[in-house]
């Protein structure tokens, strides 16, 4: 194996972004993931022309499921509130797909890719970093991490200081068929968005051409089972998952959302991207454009000298964690939250502001 000049952990968007830019610029650049793709990645999978920016992808040249909508619904109790735009607001894409695809656009660029490769250790040595794997022990003057929520250069290097805010997920992703999802709901192609009775959470209902992704998320309050049956139940209750419709099995994962920032972002030999950082967006959880924006910050720093001033970067673009909805979650007793998010989720204007293009970043 050629000693590379980066080690990149992590094949996600972050990952496959940050080694496609720095391999395209000229340097040697090697990438582990434990995962052989195409992987079974679960979200509910919709980017933002700002995530598809920093990508420089053009969606009508995406050769995989990409689903323009412009439209999106979010629930209150019974009721179901609609938002339109005049032009697309984002667009649905089906994470198994959509990484293979940037994995492989960063190979062609020259990153050497790893798959299967689970990484056991990352220490630093003297001139830079040891990377232990199952591909072999490596060597490299620098490290990104951009291995999700337990990603090992994050252990290793970017210990927690503080409290992290994790919020916790139960997600399926079906192929059923454009023709039978659009006789199962008005709102093919549209982000249906449930809020949980708490507002610490909320679940969704999401048709992406052929297929249907169904999830929820939470941070704290109930277990997270129970809210997955309460959506469950409703869906099933409005026709939308008949008894005939077979479900892929639900799978669970964590992630840390911007609140706060006790993890050590990067230094001399290391720089942490996307949900190795806890980059992903507060309240909504959204966390595909922070991941490619955090890619691309870090790529630029280290071309220009070293990931050592990679944090104030993060801290310029992403700045503290802002917005009304956002300190009133952070500080507010419960009955003030809920009262405030339900206004914010049920009044047209504060919910396109407020909710989908602050908070989701749609629009």
């Amino acid at each position: 194996m050629t000693a590379p000049d980066v080690l990149v952990v992590g094949g996600g968007p972050a990952g496959s972004t940050v080694a496609w830019r720095l391999a395209r610029a000229g340097a040697r650049v090697t990438l582990f993931d434990a995962a052989t793709f195409p992987r079974v990645k679960l979200c509910a999978g919709w980017v933002t022309h700002a995530a598809l920016a920093d990508l420089e992808l053009d969606p009508s040249a995406y050769p995989y499921t990409i689903q323009p909508f412009s439209a999106v619904s979010v629930a209150v109790g019974d009721h179901e509130h609609e938002t339109h735009w005049d032009r697309t607001a984002s667009y649905g894409i089906v994470r198994a797909e959509f990484d293979t695809f940037l994995l492989r656009r960063a190979a062609a660029a020259g990153v050497e890719v790893h798959e299967g490769a689970r990484v056991r250790e990352v220490r630093t040595i003297p001139g830079g970093v040891e990377v232990a794997s199952d591909a072999g022990t490596v060597h490299a003057g620098i490290v990104v991490g951009a291995g999700g929520h337990g990603c090992p250069v994050a252990r290793g290097l970017g210990r927690a200081r503080g409290e992290e805010h994790v919020v916790v997920t139960q997600e399926s992703e079906t192929s059923v068929g454009a023709e039978r999802l659009r006789a199962l709901t008005p709102r093919h192609g549209w982000p249906e968005l449930i809020a949980e009775p708490d507002f610490k959470g909320y679940g969704w209902y999401f048709t992406k051409g052929d297929f249907l992704n169904v999830g929820v998320g939470a941070l704290g309050g109930e277990p997270i089972r129970r809210r997955l049956d309460r959506l469950l139940g409703r869906l099933r209750a409005s026709g939308r998952l008949p008894d005939d419709l077979a479900l892929m099995p639900f799978r669970g994962h964590a992630y840390a959302i911007r609140r706060g920032q006790p993890r050590r972002l990067g230094g001399e030999r290391f720089a942490l991207v996307g949900n190795a950082a806890g980059l992903a967006r507060d309240i909504s959880g959204e966390g595909i454009g922070p991941a490619v924006r955090s890619a691309c910050l870090a790529a630029e720093t280290i071309l220009d000298g070293g990931p050592a001033t990679y944090p104030a970067r993060i801290a310029e673009a992403f700045g503290r964690p802002a917005g009304a909805l956002a300190r009133l979650a952070r500080h507010a007793p419960d009955l003030l939250i809920v009262l405030a998010a339900r206004l914010a989720c049920t009044r047209p204007g504060l919910r396109r502001r407020l909710v989908l293009e602050g908070a989701f970043g749609i629009g």
